[in-house]
């Protein structure tokens, strides 16, 4: 319980900080800010945050996530990769020159050039933001729907001309009108899919789109509402304790992040059900390989707060080393399913997906 108070608090004190820093700007916050708007001392701030740079990186990585997480949402909707393309530019494009989102990503590229915790965190985000695109281009072309030769470049591309103009049309009112901006960003989304602009739409495709070829099947994360801060907060440190946990070959902390009949499936097939058959697929797995990092990029996740439950669609990227000392590294999805005892919230099954 004092695990998840301490956690609670943490969240606590960063939505304040992006409340601060939507006020202020990176810069203009102090700690003293966070703490006045909490009610709290300084002391308690700097107990979960080591200093000023660190707690403002950590607030812009848990505002930031928590949009992408909804843009992810609002994506998933689309019935075709057009629909989604088109739901995905429009989540990405500011509302208008107040849009306090895009001025914080706005100021918080300022902040990389002189905080390094807020540069490699920005960089990373930015990354998943192209890896939204470029998965959405490559549905497209899977269902025929796209003619799409370099998806990765087109992403790049899509990302660079959606970034700048919505700098211009955020930070300077009326050099560019959202009407002309949506204009632009349709044209380019057509000639990077092969389509004309007004196939660029949600739901307007009318031509079928060709059988889909043979892929790992898209799971939908199970129904439910997005999680409470705090549910968020302790979904995410579980997912992060098991990956600490396979990285150090800790094989008490891993299975106790597990239910008692948790359920594990991997990507060949072979399942582990139960402490025993979990605790010998953790020594087999982990044997043929020194070590394993885990790092979860996108985390998607809906739950039933009556019930204790909820279900989870994780990406992670994963580099290996094995015991001949060879590196590699692959990417996967992880479809969860959680649930929440006495004790907090634990893993009850998993299924790995691997896509690369």
């Amino acid at each position: 319980m004092k695990k998840y108070a301490v956690e609670a608090r943490r969240v606590e004190i960063l939505e304040a900080t992006c409340e601060v820093v939507i006020e202020r700007g990176f810069a203009g916050t102090r700690v003293a800010d966070v703490a006045k708007r909490l009610g709290v001392s300084n002391s308690l701030i700097h107990y979960h945050f080591d200093s000023k740079e660190a707690l403002l990186a950590a607030a812009f990585e848990y505002y930031a996530r928590k949009d992408l997480a909804e843009m992810e949402r609002d994506i998933e909707l689309g019935q075709s990769a057009t629909a989604q393309l088109w739901r995905l530019i429009e989540s990405y494009v500011p509302e208008g020159s107040d849009d306090v989102e895009w001025m914080l990503w706005i100021d918080a590229w300022g902040e990389a050039l002189r905080n390094p915790l807020m540069k490699s965190i920005s960089q990373q985000l930015d990354e998943q933001s192209i890896a939204f695109l470029e998965r959405v281009l490559r549905r497209g072309n899977e269902t025929g729907e796209f003619r799409c030769e370099q998806p990765r470049i087109s992403a790049m591309r899509l990302t660079a001309v959606i970034e700048g103009l919505a700098v211009q049309f955020a930070a300077h009112e009326g050099v560019v009108k959202r009407k002309e901006l949506m204009r632009t960003l349709r044209s380019l989304a057509a000639f990077e899919t092969g389509l004309s602009p007004d196939d660029i739409r949600d739901g307007r495709r009318t031509t079928k789109p060709a059988p889909r070829a043979a892929t790992a099947p898209s799971v939908s994360v199970g129904a439910g509402d997005a999680p409470t801060a705090i549910t968020d907060a302790a979904l995410r440190q579980l997912i992060a304790t098991i990956a600490d946990a396979q990285l150090r070959g800790d094989l008490a902390t891993w299975l106790a992040q597990w239910t008692s009949a948790g359920h594990l499936q991997a990507p060949d097939g072979t399942s582990a059900k139960g402490t025993d058959e979990l605790t010998a697929f953790f020594g087999k797995q982990f044997s043929a390989e020194r070590w394993t990092l885990q790092s979860p990029e996108i985390v998607v996740v809906r739950v039933d707060e009556a019930a204790g439950t909820a279900s989870g669609r994780v990406t992670v990227t994963e580099r290996f080393q094995r015991r001949n000392g060879s590196l590699g590294s692959r990417i996967a999805v992880l479809h969860d399913r959680y649930e929440r005892g006495p004790n907090g919230w634990l893993l009850a099954t998993r299924r790995y997906e691997q896509l690369d």
